[in-house]
């Protein structure tokens, strides 16, 4: 069985027992007491060495079986070579390596970089603002390089990631890289838990998305440190094999005392914890988008003036603005070609149909961010509301007609009906019906007024029967035959009388003319009375 003391062993008996003819004819390095310099991981131990011309590398063998073979190590060997990635370092796959206990076993050579640990760098400058920000846009940059290729490392996190005198990054251990020749392959190599998406440990094939949740923690704990450099204290981060976040901060991250810390650091952190906090809701990893480009695709703004338009009458305004350099096209789904626009700008359109339009952003690195707004298209209900007669007598049936199109209810007062049909009234007083018909942009109302006519009304007129004040005598005298005859004396007495003091119509206010009453004269009756 192989052990790391067992390899050290091999190599300091290097002449007899390193078979790589690169590495044995090196010198590789040792301390100031004379012994092998030697850096342990997961799952093999590096041996750094010199050539003769000066250059550093690396001999790399595995303490671990991992079962690789010497043709998926040609293929990551070409795939780095030919990306053309200057922090990917050249390797090279040495199938006949290493003599350990009389067996053979495979090694690795690639280049040695003259540097420390991603985390080593940040604790070393942690008084330095400037150089982490610089740190963590340099940590982005490789990032959106390696999905531009559709690349992962496998297994990031602090002691993969080198940082030489430069400043510049570096990925070391290829153990679990990913290239596209190497898809469907299984996902043997978890990495460290509190760099890895819970549901990393149930993947079972590598892909492009390996990275996507490391990359996320690694960035945002430079940000975070760079901001607060007291969390490095608190999360002791210098004795402890993580940054900032632990695997047990996944299971309730938003409650975690670490997700608190750094959202109190301002607004800005806000949008990449909640990058984080939806990535958990994952349970898969390759339902996962890299975070740079949800962060990316949360500036883009796409939207519509409105979701629902009346058919031909309404426009809708679509506006858009792509706040960083990316090229934008336009089109309407279901066309085949697409238009291309500045970044910021609106067009107005009459719609028929229903209607969605995709808003399409190609970033630097070749990363297309899709949004899409759906647009409804309906007919704006029409409302026939009618009634036979307007202006009635009290109880004087009324019938109503009404006809609405393009409605979804309709009412009327608060008695839903069907959209179509008649219905009789018999108001008692003035009123108004009201009809209430609701399509997909809200409720419209109709009123129709019904008024009540004045029905003529005479008040009785007693007119009293006048009264005679003073009684009155008649005496006639026989006359005398053969004596001239002469008409007898009639002696009256003056007849006072009162008429009642009657009101006008006009007065009662009454409208309709009536014939004048025929004037009434005592003086006129008693003399009809006495030529009788």
């Amino acid at each position: 069985m192989l052990t790391i003391p067992n390899i050290r062993i091999s190599v300091e008996n290097k002449r007899v027992l390193v078979l790589d003819e690169h590495a044995k004819n090196s010198n590789f390095k040792r301390d100031a007491k004379g012994r092998l310099i030697a850096y342990t991981g997961g799952f093999s131990v590096v041996f750094p060495y010199k050539t003769s011309d000066g250059k550093a590398w690396a001999f790399r063998c595995w303490h671990s079986n991992i079962n690789y073979t010497q043709k998926r190590y040609k293929i990551i060997s070409e795939a780095i070579s030919k990306s053309h990635l200057d922090f990917l370092c050249e390797i090279e796959y040495i199938e006949k390596g290493i003599n350990v206990d009389g067996n053979i076993y495979p090694t690795t050579r690639m280049r040695w970089i003259d540097g420390v640990t991603i985390k080593d760098y940040i604790c070393q400058n942690k008084h330095s603002k400037e150089r982490l920000r610089a740190l963590a846009d340099n940590f982005l940059k490789m990032s959106r390089a390696l999905h531009s290729q559709s690349l992962a490392h496998g297994d990031l996190q602090h002691g993969n990631i080198l940082v030489d005198n430069d400043h510049q990054l570096h990925l070391v251990d290829y153990d679990s890289f990913y290239c596209p020749e190497l898809n469907g392959e299984a996902d043997s190599i978890t990495g460290l838990p509190d760099y890895q998406h819970p549901a990393r440990k149930n993947n079972k094939t590598v892909s492009e998305k390996l990275d996507y949740f490391s990359e996320l923690i690694i960035y945002l704990s430079i940000l975070a440190i760079a901001e607060n450099t007291s969390l490095i204290d608190k999360y002791k981060v210098e004795d402890s094999d993580r940054l900032l976040f632990s695997k047990e901060d996944y299971e309730d991250i938003t409650n975690s005392e670490s997700y608190k810390d750094i959202q109190s650091l301002g607004e800005s952190f806000q949008e990449i914890l909640d990058v984080l906090a939806g990535y958990l809701k994952h349970n898969d990893i390759n339902e996962l988008l890299p975070f740079e480009s949800l962060l990316l695709e949360k500036k883009v703004i796409f939207s519509a003036s409105a979701t629902k338009v009346v058919r031909h009458t309404q426009r809708i305004m679509l506006e858009w603005n792509v706040p960083f350099v990316a090229d934008v096209y336009l089109k309407q789904a279901g066309e085949s070609c697409e238009q291309k626009y500045e970044n910021k700008g609106y067009i107005s359109k009459n719609l028929v149909e229903d209607s969605t339009f995709e808003l399409l952003v190609k970033t630097v690195n070749d990363y297309i961010i899709k949004k899409d707004v759906s647009i409804k298209v309906f007919d704006e209900c029409i409302i026939d509301f009618s009634a036979d007669k307007y202006y009635v007598f009290p109880t004087i049936p009324v019938k109503l007609t009404w006809d609405v199109k393009h409605a979804k209810s309709v009412w009327i007062d608060n008695d839903e009906v069907e959209t179509k049909g008649t219905k009789i009234i018999e108001p008692q007083k003035a009123t108004t019906i009201i009809l209430t018909a609701e399509d997909e942009f809200g409720r419209k109302k109709k009123s129709l007024d019904i008024n009540m006519l004045p029905i003529p009304q005479v008040k009785t007129i007693l007119v009293p029967t006048p009264q005679i004040a003073n009684k009155t005598s008649i005496t006639i005298k026989q006359p005398k035959y053969n004596v001239g005859v002469s008409f007898p004396n009639i002696e009256f007495d003056i007849v006072k009388t009162e008429p009642p003091k009657v009101p006008s119509f006009k007065e009662m206010g009454l409208n309709t003319e009536f014939p004048p009453l025929p004037k009434f004269s005592l003086m006129n009756l008693i003399r009809k009375l006495l030529n009788r």
